[in-house]
């Protein structure tokens, strides 16, 4: 009973996925036979800076910030937020994780298996678009906020970073674009590369 509720649960996941939603029924059953689907609460690390890259990650729920740690203090990458996938280019590349992730609120996390992963990418040219277009997302938007920052007062970068996430996770409200998310002042101060004290 509990392996079909597992089942179930896992076949919903790829459901809501839109990823997922060019592969066949027939297909996204198989792929549920091959997923897991595992629950983290805040704070959980996925994993951390040069650990192996063996399977392709979907959030299903949540949020995770990706982190590198430096000398002067964590500076955080990126935010992916439900049905994005995270970690991708290091599986596409066969390359250790380049920085930690770390949930940013509980998380539900479907994996597939590297070696089921690129069988997908073979079988399936829509699953391919897909891939290719969320991970050209995440080159645009890294090449954007590199530009963005170089030279630019904080105030600025700080107003861009809302811009950004009202543009990638925002919803449409009576009162105008609603960020459901709350980033303490150290995780805005990581974001665009600043102490607090300056992002304050």
């Amino acid at each position: 009973m509990r392996s079909e509720l597992r089942s179930e649960r896992i076949g919903a996941a790829i459901g809501s996925l839109p990823m997922f939603r060019g592969l066949t029924p027939e297909d996204q059953r198989r792929l549920a036979g091959l997923a897991s689907l595992k629950d983290y609460k805040r704070g959980d690390v996925l994993w951390r800076e040069g650990e192996p890259a063996e399977s392709l990650t979907l959030i299903v729920r949540g949020r995770v910030k990706i982190v590198r740690h430096a000398e002067g203090g964590d500076i955080i990458l990126e935010i992916f937020g439900e049905g994005e996938p995270v970690g991708a280019i290091a599986v596409y590349n066969y390359m250790p994780y380049p920085a930690s992730a770390i949930c940013m609120e509980p998380v539900a996390l479907l994996s597939l298996p590297r070696r089921d992963y690129f069988e997908l990418l073979d079988r399936h040219p829509e699953f391919a678009r897909a891939i290719i277009r969320e991970l050209t997302k995440l080159v645009v938007a890294m090449a954007r906020k590199l530009q963005e920052m170089k030279g630019q007062k904080v105030d600025v970068r700080i107003a861009q970073l809302f811009l950004t996430l009202a543009e990638r996770m925002g919803k449409e409200t009576k009162s105008g674009v609603e960020i459901g998310m709350t980033l303490s002042r150290q995780e805005v101060a990581d974001l665009v590369g600043t102490t607090v004290e300056s992002a304050i």
